[in-house]
């Protein structure tokens, strides 16, 4: 396999990484206050209210896109994990996402004049991350279905489709119905 070329799998990564850089970008959180004759909103990107996990997401996505670039470009070795590397770094994206999609990021007191929500950005940045895992996963996919290949089954046992079978009951069996004899 030409370790050089991108798959499908790795440009599904570095366009979830592009997706994911560009929503830390877009509203991710919105706070409404109205009190009385007074009423106010605003919004805050990712960048702006994630912190640590907002450096985080920006990381993976950087990351998602060098390792396919540097992948297609024939920079990195043939011996490194890269699929297995953007599917982790995927999920850790998709575990963060889903975390800041939970719990809004406040200083713990919100009053009750004061509205939070959820804007567009955090959830293209949930497709964005999930597209990095995907990719990942859907490179990698061959290496994981290789594991099992050469395993044996214990002696007397054999599988059709998915099913099972033990040494008397395939012995026994001639095509005929059940229920019916052979002659």
């Amino acid at each position: 396999m030409d370790t050089s070329r991108p798959t499908t799998g790795d440009m599904i990564a570095a366009v979830g990484g592009v997706v994911l850089l560009i929503s830390l970008f877009l509203p991710w959180y919105g706070v409404s206050v109205d009190i009385t004759d007074f009423s106010a909103s605003d919004s805050g990107s990712g960048r702006e209210a994630l912190g640590v996990i907002g450096i985080l997401l920006y990381l993976i996505s950087i990351a998602a896109v060098a390792t396919v670039v540097a992948r297609a470009a024939a920079l990195l070795p043939a011996t490194l994990p890269v699929p297995v590397a953007l599917l982790g770094l995927g999920a850790l994206a998709v575990l963060l996402v889903t975390y800041r999609i939970i719990d809004i990021p406040t200083d713990g007191h919100v009053p009750d004049q004061v509205e939070l929500s959820r804007k567009v950005g955090v959830f293209i940045a949930l497709v964005g991350a999930s597209a990095v895992a995907y990719g990942g996963w859907r490179t990698a996919r061959p290496a994981f279905d290789g594991l099992h290949k050469g395993r044996r089954r214990p002696e007397g046992r054999a599988a059709v489709d998915g099913l099972e079978l033990r040494g008397r009951a395939r012995a026994g069996r001639t095509g005929a119905p059940r229920g019916s004899r052979a002659r």
